[in-house]
């Protein structure tokens, strides 16, 4: 502490913000409560207010610690991988090779290995737990959901204990977060909103990120002459370019599918879904149902049991925004007197904020026991994250009652679309389209595809599908390629002054066809 304060003294700092990581969390902890005065923001990445040997007291716990200090002493920084794997598979279990060999050298340069042991004693009998509901500076916490180092749960005890605090659970399993993945940009995203940090400050950050995305559009749609959609699909129309995501979302779509599917229920299934406008989770959900619900043709081969049930499903949306009481507890009532399963999805599940009646409403449905299956999909777009809309979903009447039937499971984030979901979704939407109206569109041009991805007023899947429906309209009947000059209407002044710009900055894309099929 009195370091710290050395430091701040030198610099002269008046009023700053801090940030903690790791053990250092409690560090901040404690100069905020003691300086309140100078700290303007605080934000704390995988902290915990309670060393290891304060939190876990058993006689294995110990042992286990102990141990960590022996494997400390002998295999700091030695660069022996056994004793490299240990430590890299606790601070950076999904790091790459070169990474844990960064960090391997990371130690060595650090400190002594003699030192490091002195340091994780210390670390093991931290204890600031009186000081956080002290604290009255604005704060921001940050925790992976599978940090090995300090738990998941040590966040969320931050979080629950000091006034006022904004919790960000980010999707990953390491403690250093690597720069490529999700959860590094969403740190970066969180923490530059809870700083207000003005545009023109990071305008030259700003443009060279958007370079950077250019640049990745650019050679994406180079090296790529043809896209299979049915590689990308989760359900139905419904496509995600990233491996991960779209396995996510596959797995939902399962669960929603088992429990429609079910012949033994002793109670509903509710999910939850948060994600941000844009994002697609009300056609995902449309998609699910689709290939439940619609009639297969005769001619059509059955690919699995969801398809094979297909016509046995009913489908509900209810928007809690737009409804209003009575017609919401109607179309609930009248669901009940039919014996085939229906699909629930209740989209705005955080609108009517000042209303007591849509919870209530809801939570006798989603407690009931009916033998046909119910499965219950609530969707939300409020806040940051799933943590931030819940905790707006628990201060409202029966909001925590409601929270608590849906297990953690059953709790999904939606990211927001990449560049390549951008494109996706237009490819989808076109080949959808022109089979609704009996074309086929097999080709679309590079560029076209460029100007879709890097257009800001195209960010949701809605503006896409829409968009790409015009572009059809205006493509010639006897044609089977979309062309950039398809995306305009005659004489529109946004594509001249994309197309000079184009001239020069992409010229590859020009007259560059991709094929698509589904």
């Amino acid at each position: 502490m009195e370091d710290l304060e050395a430091v701040v003294d030198s610099l002269g700092l008046e009023k700053f913000a801090l940030l903690g990581l790791s053990h250092g969390g409690a560090l901040s902890i404690a100069y905020a409560a003691r300086h309140p005065e100078r700290v303007s923001h605080l934000i704390l990445y995988g902290a915990s207010a309670l060393g290891r040997a304060k939190a876990r007291s058993s006689m294995r716990d110990l042992e286990e610690l102990n141990a960590m200090l022996t494997l400390t002493r002998v295999g700091w920084g030695t660069g022996n991988p056994a004793y490299e794997q240990l430590f890299t598979s606790i601070f950076m279990p999904d790091g790459k090779a070169e990474e844990r060999h960064w960090f391997t050298e990371l130690q060595k340069k650090s400190t002594t290995p003699e030192n490091a042991v002195r340091f994780i004693k210390e670390f093991f009998q931290i204890n600031v737990q009186d000081l956080l509901p002290k604290i009255t500076v604005p704060t921001l916490i940050l925790h992976s959901r599978g940090d090995l180092v300090l738990p998941f749960d040590d966040g969320r005890d931050l979080a629950t204990r000091i006034p006022h605090s904004h919790f960000v659970p980010l999707n990953s399993r390491n403690h250093i977060l690597m720069e490529d993945e999700e959860a590094w940009k969403e740190f970066l995203l969180e923490t530059r909103k809870f700083l207000k940090v003005p545009d023109q400050s990071m305008g030259g950050r700003d443009e060279y990120e958007s370079e950077i995305q250019a640049q990745e559009l650019v050679s994406l749609l180079e090296r790529t002459s043809e896209i299979e959609l049915s590689k990308y699909r989760v359900v139905g129309s419904y496509t995600r370019y990233d491996e991960k995501t779209r396995n996510a979302l596959k797995d939902l779509k399962q669960k929603i599918v088992s429990g429609l599917l079910a012949s033994n229920v002793s109670k509903h299934e509710n999910y939850l879904i948060w994600a941000r406008p844009g994002s697609g989770k009300t056609f995902f959900v449309n998609q699910v149902t689709e290939t439940l619900s619609r009639p297969r043709p005769k001619t059509e081969k059955p690919q699995d049991s969801s398809e094979m049930n297909r016509g046995k499903v009913e489908y509900v949306q209810l928007n809690l925004a737009e409804a209003e009481e009575t017609e919401a507890r109607l179309i609930l009532s009248t669901s009940e007197k039919s014996n085939k399963p229906y699909l629930f999805f209740i989209d705005e599940i955080d609108g009517k904020s000042g209303k007591s009646w849509p919870y209530e409403t809801l939570l006798p449905y989603l407690d009931s026991s009916k033998g046909t299956p119910r499965v219950f999909v609530l969707a939300g777009s409020s806040g940051y994250s799933m943590a931030e809309m819940k905790s707006l979903m628990a201060s409202r009447p029966k909001g925590a009652d409601l929270i608590s039937r849906i297990p953690d499971s059953n709790q999904f984030e939606i990211p927001s679309m990449t560049l390549g979901d951008k494109i996706l979704v237009t490819l989808a939407s076109l080949r959808r389209a022109g089979r609704d109206s009996g074309r086929d569109v097999t080709e679309v041009e590079k560029l076209a595809l460029y100007y879709v991805a890097k257009n800001n007023g195209l960010d949701s899947a809605r503006q896409l599908r829409e968009f790409a429906l015009r572009c059809l309209e205006r493509m010639p009947s006897e044609e089977d390629r979309l062309k950039f000059d398809h995306l305009f209407a005659p004489g529109d002044q946004a594509n001249k002054e994309f197309w000079f710009g184009a001239r020069t900055a992409v010229p590859q894309l020009i007259d560059s066809y991709l094929a698509v099929s589904d």
